[in-house]
């Protein structure tokens, strides 16, 4: 969509009353898609896709896209990850998520070409292809942020890439030597994925750390890290962790906090987690002065788009060696799956996730079932 067609629908469907706004949307989007059909002489495909239409309120809805241009690729989907820490911020309104809708949530998928523009090359019919796509059934999608799934990789393994690059590269910036005591803070998908990927960077010792005993199972599992430190144990004290290198992968500033503590002095601290929270009683300047620790960003908008550089490997780098990884099996991620859900059960995801959904790790979306038909 052009933007100033989005920027008009948003603008217009905050002013109408609640209950006009399916219709408004049903009838804009109607028209949009038949004239630009109409003008690039495409054709009108019709799917399923997930949608935030307010603060805590998730559905499964029909929509309609357009067949390939000349440089795209049409694809079926087959399974896509859900990203907890940025779905969850704008299904909460969390600080710094977005706050318009409707919203159309998902980047982590992974599915089949099942039709080629006249222009695209190292892509065919059939190819199973990864990359960054949205909660959906099908779309039509440029080559730029697609991969090719390597022979022996699941569907379901391989929707975790968009997951996989934002770890790799917050990783790639810790600069893990071999022998080096690691800590990783937090542990949801991307901590989960942090652990694992720092085990086979070459670190002696990876120690997982969260509130809770409630995923140390997954934290512990072959590959992953090699001890469990729950905060909320009396026992807890960040300076007795004194790791070389600290993964904050919660994003407020409370856990920010912590991982300074559990740096040693002279320790490197990365921010991998996507910021939410506000606090006004953390003094960060003091804390890293004090105890002169290295605060390294690690935000995946920062990654170099064709030249790589030592620490910063390129977007398509990445996502190539997330998969070489699952292929060669020096990282599985299999069991970090703990829901495996229809597309039409999304409701019940999304309200799972809004109340924290501390009893799961990765939850993903199953597009060739439905809970209707019981496949």
């Amino acid at each position: 969509m052009a933007a100033w067609l989005e920027k008009l629908l948003v603008y217009c469907y905050a002013r109408i009353p609640a209950a006009l706004r399916p219709a408004f949307r049903s009838v804009f989007f109607w028209g949009q898609i038949r004239a630009e059909a109409l003008v690039s002489r495409r054709r009108v495909r019709y799917g399923q896709r997930v949608s935030f239409l307010d603060f805590e309120i998730a559905h499964l809805e029909p929509f309609e896209y357009l067949s390939p241009r000349p440089n795209e690729v049409e694809i079926k989907t087959h399974c896509s990850t859900v990203s907890p820490g940025t779905e969850r911020a704008v299904l909460c309104g969390l600080p710094g998520a977005r706050k318009t809708f409707p919203y159309f949530p998902g980047y982590s998928c992974a599915g089949e070409i099942v039709a080629t523009g006249s222009r695209v090359k190292g892509f065919k019919l059939g190819d199973r292809i990864a990359g960054r796509v949205r909660h959906l059934s099908g779309e039509s999608v440029g080559t730029d942020f697609i991969f090719h799934i390597p022979e022996g990789v699941s569907y379901e393994s391989a929707s975790l890439i968009e997951l996989g690059i934002i770890t790799l590269q917050g990783l790639r910036k810790a600069r893990i030597q071999p022998g080096d005591v690691v800590a990783v803070l937090g542990q949801g998908l991307i901590g989960q994925l942090a652990g694992r990927l720092a085990r086979a960077g070459g670190a002696s010792r990876v120690i997982a750390i969260a509130p809770t005993r409630n995923r140390a199972r997954a934290a512990l599992a072959p590959g992953g890290a090699t001890e469990f430190v729950a905060m909320r144990e009396s026992a807890f004290s960040p300076s007795s962790i004194a790791a070389d290198v600290v993964i904050e992968a919660v994003g407020t500033p409370d856990a920010i906090a912590t991982a300074t503590l559990c740096a040693r002095p002279g320790g490197r601290v990365v921010l991998l987690g996507s910021s939410r929270g506000l606090s006004r009683n953390v003094n960060l300047a003091a804390l890293l002065q004090h105890r002169d620790i290295e605060l390294v960003g690690a935000h995946i908008s920062d990654m170099p788009a064709t030249e790589a550089s030592p620490g910063r490997h390129t977007y398509r780098q990445e996502g190539e060696l997330f998969l070489d990884m699952l292929r060669t099996g020096r990282l599985s991620v299999t069991d970090l799956v703990t829901w495996r859900a229809a597309p039409d059960e999304c409701n019940a995801v999304y309200e799972t996730l809004a109340k924290g959904g501390r009893e799961h790790v990765a939850m993903v979306l199953e597009w060739q079932r439905s809970v209707t038909n019981g496949k």
